[in-house]
């Protein structure tokens, strides 16, 4: 399986660590967003690359939105977008060809390109590839492509400058936000996540300082842990002064189930690390206070229980 999102690339390689903040969120957001929340963040995406050019088509009544998500006025570009990992390969199969004919049918002599865009990291099914491929033969004069996770990356996130990241993502936490980070936040990002209660009483213990390099995580993740690590003191006197003494326990099962769903899907360290981040962040937005909060209680995780795999042992 391929890694979505490794690097961020401005037309060089791109070691800025905000840069590669906004990569992660990017990915957490593609990664994690299904049916119109992820057609919604698309469209978000494609306004703030291309502006007016770029025009979000919405449903109405009965005449839908006539097989079209969204469009590029100047290319003639018809989009439609999906969020198919969990769709059966059959049913996908008869909906591309569905939206297909009905982009034709209802675009006619405007549609000079159909691209469908989705965010399976692992790609499509080889029957959806395959129809793909014989749209794109039978229709000679329409531009026909296919955007996965490595596409929207390449192709949006260098058109973006700082601010419309910032709109997107708000700002990425900075050291001074970590030196700055107090019990609020903390509190707020740990609750977020401790909804269910544990399923065993397994203990948070520490974990070799190797385990980065085992799981083959990114120097941008690597340096935002590192961020975070000096907040885990915080983190910790939290835990220890919460009245319920399985809190602790129950944050940890959280982040486990949800780590062990990720992986048994097939999604690779850094994709899970994006997701786990978008997990703990929760539906609403944060500022960088609560950013750097969010990575304090991954940074408090990733050293002290089984999320990722451990570091191996000195004489294997």
């Amino acid at each position: 399986m391929v890694a979505c999102f490794s690097t961020i690339s401005r037309g060089t390689p791109v070691l800025d660590i905000e840069l590669a903040w906004f990569g992660l969120k990017f990915q957490g957001a593609v990664l994690t967003k299904r049916g119109t929340a992820f057609q919604d963040f698309f469209s978000d995406i494609m306004e703030a690359a291309h502006g007016g050019d770029f025009e979000r088509v919405r449903p109405y009544g009965k005449m839908g939105d006539l097989k079209c998500d969204g469009l590029l006025r100047s290319t003639g570009i018809i989009f439609q977008v999906y969020a198919p990992r969990d769709t059966k390969q059959n049913a996908l199969v008869a909906k591309i060809v569905e939206d297909f004919a009905g982009a034709k049918l209802h675009w006619g002599p405007f549609m000079k390109g159909w691209w469908f865009v989705h965010n399976d990291p692992d790609g499509l099914p080889p029957k959806a590839t395959r129809t793909l491929a014989q749209l794109a033969i039978d229709n000679p004069n329409i531009e026909t492509q296919t955007w996965g996770c490595n596409q929207l990356q390449n192709d949006l996130l260098p058109r973006l400058p700082r601010p419309a990241l910032i709109q997107l993502f708000d700002r990425p936490p900075s050291r001074q936000d970590f030196d700055r980070l107090t019990f609020e936040p903390v509190g707020r990002v740990l609750k977020a996540v401790s909804g269910q209660p544990p399923h065993d009483a397994e203990l948070i213990a520490p974990v070799s300082s190797k385990k980065l390099e085992a799981n083959a995580l990114t120097p941008a993740i690597a340096g935002y842990l590192r961020l975070g690590r000096q907040r885990e003191p915080l983190v910790q006197q939290y835990l220890d002064r919460h009245p319920n003494p399985t809190f602790g326990e129950s944050i940890a099962t959280a982040f486990r189930d949800e780590y062990r769903r990720l992986k048994g899907e097939g999604y690779a360290p850094n994709e899970i690390f994006a997701s786990l981040q978008a997990f703990a962040g929760g539906s609403v937005r944060g500022d960088a206070e609560h950013e750097a909060a969010v990575l304090a209680v991954m940074s408090y995780l990733f050293e002290r229980c089984d999320i990722f795999e451990p570091a191996p042992e000195p004489n294997s």
